[in-house]
């Protein structure tokens, strides 16, 4: 039996980093096996949500995964976006949306910004 988890995904880095890239793989295979998953993007990493970006079919792909059971939830840092439009479903948050999914996550992770931490509630 697989036990579904709650992990958070903060990403910090711009489309061309090869850890934004793996951050959506993972997302990828968390969504397939499960679990809920939520991207809070902030900085240069807001470009990786942009309607009319290099990858926004792959970040369609991943929300659309909602409509049929997966658990994704995208917020960019509002600011960042700077009124720029995004892929729909990714919404304009700030810190506050941050630390809810902190607080809700088992598991924490910063790719390209650290090593990933373990939420200790």
């Amino acid at each position: 039996m697989v036990v579904s988890r709650a992990v958070t995904v903060v990403l910090s880095s711009a489309t061309s980093s090869s850890a934004s890239a793996t951050a959506l793989q993972l997302a990828d295979r968390l969504l397939t096996a499960g679990h809920r998953v939520m991207v809070f993007a902030h900085g240069t990493a807001v470009d990786v949500a942009l309607d009319d970006g290099p990858i926004a079919d792959a970040v369609r792909a991943l929300l659309r995964r909602g409509v049929h059971g997966a658990t994704l939830d995208w917020v960019v840092e509002a600011g960042a976006a700077g009124g720029r439009r995004m892929v729909d479903g990714v919404i304009a948050g700030d810190d506050a949306d941050l630390w809810r999914f902190v607080r809700e996550a088992d598991t924490v992770l910063a790719p390209g910004g650290g090593q990933p931490w373990r939420v200790v509630s």
